[in-house]
């Protein structure tokens, strides 16, 4: 029987559906196992919400939705499964090849990165769920905890532990912090792995999260100070660690978050603040603090309002450290002076910090590995990995390493990428290099509009135009959730409706900075021109070597409006 630990709630709130749902779930089992072995292609409302906790997201072809409605027919139901990688990595060869299977014979066919250095599977179907979970966990890539109301995937500067000259371990911390916040029910060995305890838990009682869990989903990422790629100021616990010739231990920041909704001011993108100084001893112990407080103190009535960003808002930083301090017995040291100095993409080879040792990064446009007639990149990756033996790792611009490669086998693997036509970084432009989709459309059932499908075509036309060499950072995302952080960069787009965006101005490279909007309901067909006359303007008043966001940033949205009504640059692309 699962055990429980009782959540705090104020009584004069009315709990949401999920909470109830969450509560009575017996430690997430609900009817998903029950449901899995019927007939119907899809799973009701309740196992929808507890999938989520098992790493599995419920979707529809929304490319075939309105055709099968005119036909009187449902939706064609399918799912999302994403695995849980902390750190980026590392996967072993054994573990790559098992990805690929499952992706050939369960999914579509592709494997697609994400922000959070996961790999999630498309198109996979009711009846094929449990063969590829336990294809997965045959060399044990678990998606337990992936998604649903816990920590997520626990994100880390994907190469910190083995860089040259690196004296951090961001992987293994990125794992500690991963398995101390992992739910203690073994309902994810019972209902896809028929008993099979790979890592039994001896007790299910949920010290941590409670019975209901979090209120809403909660995401941790460690970040270095010269390599902010995962946005360490978006997370719900931000951690950058104080390097001389030693760890001296940690700066946490709190209550980052991007996603929102369009026209409901109540909820907004917001940067985390920082809230202290710890020492590497007792760096799990004040983020379990963290957690609880979140468990106690975030809104279970309310799921737009659940997330920890919204508590450190209304609190204030000062009010949240008192309270964190009084659970810890201990004062918290003020923050250190710890700059971030800039984003690194880890591409190219780099020599390793053990002798005779590199590693590749190679660009993945979007983060979705596939072949096509233009490149072989989802066979090729997966001969060179069998042939080579290297390690695989992912990055929170969606882009893939290959690690652990002998000096002697660089030219020979060279010879591999050109022979699937694998490019390296430097025949892609820098527009495109600084650019990252969210998957949207058809698969996501938040989206809104396009975005991984559209934004090559996007970046193509802004090359033809001649921009190619412009290091700007351009994020879109599909709706206001933000998976692929759009309010950090320097031009954030996002969906409202079908082939209409909004446009964001005014982050910056570094993803410390919130962009603002600029304007709403732009046509799809007219984002280019708008984007060129940004780019046209920015040349004609920028001071120096001033980057394009900090240009926005300086001059402010109405002067930027004011000054590109002059330009025109309309239909301007060479015949």
């Amino acid at each position: 029987m699962y055990a429980r630990y009782p959540v705090s709630m104020s009584k004069d709130l009315k709990k949401s559906k999920v909470e109830i749902i969450k509560e009575q779930s017996n430690g997430l089992r609900g009817a998903i196992k029950s449901e899995l072995e019927s007939d119907s292609d899809q799973f009701s409302n309740e196992e929808y919400e507890l999938l989520k906790f098992h790493g599995i997201y419920q979707q529809d072809d929304r490319d075939v939705r309105q055709q099968l409605k005119k036909e009187g027919k449902g939706k064609k139901y399918i799912f999302m499964i994403r695995t849980k990688n902390p750190g980026g990595g590392e996967i072993t060869p054994e573990q790559w090849e098992v990805l690929n299977e499952v992706s050939d014979r369960y999914a579509d066919g592709t494997l697609r990165i994400t922000t959070r250095e996961d790999i999630q599977f498309h198109g996979v179907g009711k009846q094929n769920l449990k063969a590829a979970i336990q294809h997965l966990n045959s060399e044990l890539v678990c998606t337990n905890g992936a998604c649903g109301d816990v920590n997520r995937n626990t994100v880390a500067s994907p190469v910190a532990d083995i860089m040259k000259g690196s004296i951090f371990d961001a992987q293994a911390w990125a794992k500690k912090i991963s398995d101390h916040l992992s739910y203690k029910t073994n309902s994810y060995f019972d209902v896809w792995l028929d008993g099979e305890k790979l890592n039994l838990n001896k007790s299910e009682t949920e010290t941590i999260y409670g019975n209901a869990y979090l209120p809403r989903k909660f995401k941790i990422g460690i970040a270095l100070p010269d390599d902010n790629s995962l946005d360490v100021h978006t997370h719900d616990i931000g951690i950058i660690p104080k390097l001389t010739d030693k760890l001296e231990g940690f700066n946490i920041l709190i209550g980052g978050g991007l996603g929102s909704h369009h026209r409901q001011k109540h909820t907004f993108p917001r940067l985390s603040d920082p809230l202290a100084f710890v020492p590497p001893e007792k760096l799990i112990e004040v983020v379990t603090k963290i957690v609880e407080f979140q468990r106690d103190n975030g809104n279970r009535s309310d799921r737009k309002q659940a997330r920890f960003k919204y508590v450190v808002d209304k609190w204030g930083v000062n009010k949240v450290r008192e309270e964190l301090e009084k659970r810890l017995g201990y004062k918290l040291d003020k923050q250190k002076d710890i700059e971030i100095k800039e984003i690194q993409n880890h591409l190219g080879w780099h020599e390793q910090n053990m002798p005779g040792l590199w590693y590749v990064g190679i660009f993945v446009e979007n983060g979705r590995i596939k072949d096509t007639d233009k490149s072989q990149m989802k066979t090729g990756l997966l001969e060179i990995v069998k042939k080579f033996r290297t390690g695989v790792r992912l990055t929170p611009l969606q882009d893939i390493i290959l690690a652990g490669i002998p000096e002697d086998k660089i030219e020979e693997i060279k010879s591999e990428f050109a022979k699937y036509e694998i490019k390296s970084e430097e025949e892609y432009s820098a527009l495109r290099l600084n650019s990252m989709a969210c998957p949207a459309l058809p698969t996501c059932g938040l989206a809104l509009a396009e975005s991984e499908r559209f934004l090559p075509y996007l970046i193509d036309e802004l090359e033809q135009r001649g921009y190619g060499n412009e290091a700007i950072t351009i994020r879109m995302s599909g709706c206001p959730n933000a998976c692929s952080r759009p309010p950090v960069a320097e031009i954030g787009i996002m969906g409202t409706s079908p082939g209409k965006h909004n446009i964001y101005l005014g982050g910056n490279h570094l993803g410390t900075r919130l962009n603002k909007l600029y304007d709403e309901l732009v046509s799809e067909d007219d984002l280019a021109d708008r984007i060129a006359e940004f780019i046209e303007t920015y040349h004609e008043n920028k001071m120096n070597d001033e980057r394009f966001g900090d240009f926005c940033h300086r001059i402010g949205l109405d002067q930027i409006r004011e000054l590109t009504g002059k330009i025109s640059v309309r239909n301007q692309s060479p015949g």
